[in-house]
């Protein structure tokens, strides 16, 4: 059965539908009064200012803004194109193998500097957070295009600042390179090679082995040292290049040229460390093998065990007389092998240390850190509740009779929240990085180095995954640029 209509549906009806003519008519009159008030003043004052005219010339120029910028974007993108294409294509190609090999680093921090040039637009038309479905996406895409461009922003200052100081005092750098590399060379490789000639720290080795051993070094290093001398006047325009890189391109890419350069000056040190090495490994792979003949054992490579085997009195008396000259020529070895390893070592953590530099200048959020300075409340970690217990106890209130009135028991809370610190803001970005650290800085490596296995001169660590290269048509890549362009006039 239906039920029953309320009284107040009823009165609904019954109310008049018709608008408040009053109310109307006194707005239409303030409007006319204040527009004929407007025409009295303008024409009183002057000539009156047409804001449509002028909305419409800023418009214009922002739109000719926009094809000039878009053209300029397309001609630099119309180079990069070219240029990676080439890397490309000539990938196979002597001239192109050499720079890429030698100058690792320095490609690699280029490529990722051209890329945060070529997705300029991309960022600037993901801005609003009306245009994404998903706030949560919306705001990690906010925090990517400004720490990408405030990453961009500290680098390039810090390039500036360093360019500056190398051009305003180039030639106290160059004759300050130069005389280091002159002492390094003389006093400590010449030097060195010459003091285990002889009897290092009071130890006895085998004379003729390390007259061979100094002698090759000393060659060498004489060698290395003439090419130099002869290569030596490019040295002032490679400081003026390495300035001028800093100021166009940020810190980072000279930071990467001088990891590269410092290889290749060091080139000769890589080479006799290789060699030692070498030389070192294979003596006490020898030696390991001798003795496993000795003991009637026999390495299995399939199962990666040592099984047992009957060697004949032939072999026995073959690794006798290998095995005595090789244990006897292992201390000349090791000396020579622990001299060049020291050195390279130097060398390597010198270029590991530079590297991290450059990751930890990739890495840092720049724009998170500024803005946790600015508002740290914007870095919530967690909320909790502080319990404030009330007072209990008798209330007396005195009017014609006196009345005890017990208050309960009150409980109050107060909501307080976790503010992040700057670690946890930071160690998501650093992660990767401190994760690629720990091979180097654990055990494998010490081993590597008393087994005469090479020290890793890099962390390998690609930042180019962030941003792949763009490949999409010239006329899509102005639109893009355009559109970007427009679309923050029109925002503001």
């Amino acid at each position: 059965m239906p039920s029953k209509t309320p009284n107040w549906f009823n009165e609904l009806h019954k109310r008049s539908a018709a608008p408040n003519l009053e109310a109307v008519v006194w707005a239409l009159n303030c409007a006319s009064a204040a527009m004929v008030t407007l025409k009295g003043i303008s024409t009183t004052t002057g000539p009156a200012i047409n804001f449509d005219i002028i909305s419409r010339l800023l418009s214009m120029l922002w739109y000719v803004l926009a094809v000039l910028v878009a053209s300029m974007s397309m001609v630099m993108y119309v180079v990069l194109q070219l240029f990676h294409g080439f890397l490309k294509f000539g990938a196979h190609t002597f001239f192109s193998i050499i720079p890429q090999k030698v100058f690792t680093q320095t490609w690699k921090n280029i490529h990722i500097r051209c890329c945060q040039f070529l997705y300029w637009p991309i960022f600037v038309l993901g801005t609003g957070f009306r245009e994404q479905s998903n706030i949560e996406y919306a705001h990690m895409t906010a925090l990517r295009k400004h720490c990408v461009w405030s990453s961009v922003a500290i680098d390039v200052i810090l390039g500036n600042v360093f360019g500056m100081v190398v051009l305003s005092d180039i030639e106290y750098v160059y004759s300050g390179t130069l005389f280091i590399a002159q002492n390094i060379t003389d006093n400590l490789l010449c030097s060195g090679c010459v003091w285990l000639m002889g009897i290092p720290a009071g130890f006895k080795l085998n004379r003729e082995l390390a007259e061979l051993l100094g002698m090759v070094s000393l060659n060498a290093i004489q060698i290395f040292s003439t090419l130099w001398f002869f290569l030596g006047f490019f040295w002032w325009h490679f400081i003026k290049g390495l300035a001028l890189s800093g100021i166009i391109l940020g810190l980072t890419v000279p930071a990467a040229l001088c990891i590269d350069m410092l290889k290749v000056a060091t080139l000769h040190v890589q080479t006799l460390h290789w060699l030692m090495s070498l030389l070192y490994s294979q003596q006490i792979q020898a030696l390991a093998s001798l003795w496993r003949l000795f003991r009637g054992r026999k390495w299995n490579p399939l199962r990666q065990r040592l099984d047992s085997y009957d060697y004949t009195v032939e072999q026995h008396v073959v690794g006798a007389l290998f095995f005595t000259p090789l244990l006897l020529l292992l201390p000349t070895t090791s000396v020579f092998y622990i001299f060049f390893t020291i050195l390279n070592a130097i060398v390597c953590f010198t270029c590991i240390v530079i590297e991290i530099s450059i990751s930890i200048l990739h890495a840092t959020p720049y724009a998170e850190l500024l803005l946790w300075v600015a508002r740290k409340k914007r870095f919530s970690s967690g909320i909790w509740f502080e319990i404030m217990s009330g007072h209990h106890g008798l209330d007396k209130r005195q009017t014609s009779d006196t009345w005890n009135i017990r208050v309960p028991n009150t409980v109050i809370s107060l909501l307080h929240a976790n503010y992040a610190t700057i670690v946890q803001i930071v160690s998501p970005s650093y992660r990767n990085l401190f994760q690629r650290l720990k091979p180097l800085i654990g055990g494998p490596s010490v081993f590597g180095i008393l087994s005469g296995q090479r020290i890793p001169a890099s962390l390998q660590i690609d930042h180019r995954q962030a941003l792949p290269w763009m490949q999409i048509s010239c006329w899509e890549y102005w639109r893009v640029c355009h559109s970007a362009v427009l679309g923050r006039g029109s925002s503001y």
